[in-house]
């Protein structure tokens, strides 16, 4: 789906996160083909040191559908980890927080729509790079939200 003035990405159907195939009512990573949508980000973990490089990306974040009736908040991170699982070692990398503008973080917020929501990020943290990439949704009170969602790395400048 294209919303008016944003930015166009050259899709790349190895990096989604989210393939909005529904609505998510609940807290946690979302989902691409049923499943956790993780995006690795290639190199080689395996060798001493780890080859792997720094890679600037934009998360891109499609929102059809939001419900912002009452006080409902979505807070969607970017994780990274270099444990496929993502069972140890997780690092947040950035996050954006979308909902009910009188129940966001920001003071005098205005309600969240519809649209394409973009996010910078690195997968060098506190200098050790990740391979691996997911999105988590924190969600909360009665949430209702579609997403599809992918990662674009970005040309170095």
């Amino acid at each position: 789906m294209s919303f008016p003035n944003d930015r166009t990405y050259t899709f790349d159907a190895n990096n989604v996160l989210s393939d909005n195939a529904a609505a998510y009512a609940a807290s946690g990573y979302l989902q691409a083909g049923g499943a956790d949508g993780v995006v690795d980000l290639g190199g080689n973990q395996g060798t001493s040191p780890a080859q792997q490089a720094r890679i600037d990306a934009m998360a891109v974040f499609d929102v059809t559908a939001i419900t912002v009736s009452g006080t409902q908040t979505y807070q969607i991170d970017i994780v990274v980890s270099n444990d496929p699982a993502f069972l140890t070692g997780n690092v947040a990398a950035g996050g954006v927080q979308l909902g009910k503008g009188t129940s966001l973080r920001v003071s005098g917020a205005g309600d969240s729509v519809i649209g394409r929501y973009e996010l910078g990020f690195t997968n060098q943290v506190a200098g050790t790079i990740y391979q691996f990439v997911k999105a988590y949704l924190t969600a909360a009170n009665t949430p209702s939200i579609s997403i599809s969602a992918f990662i674009v790395v970005l040309p170095e400048p």
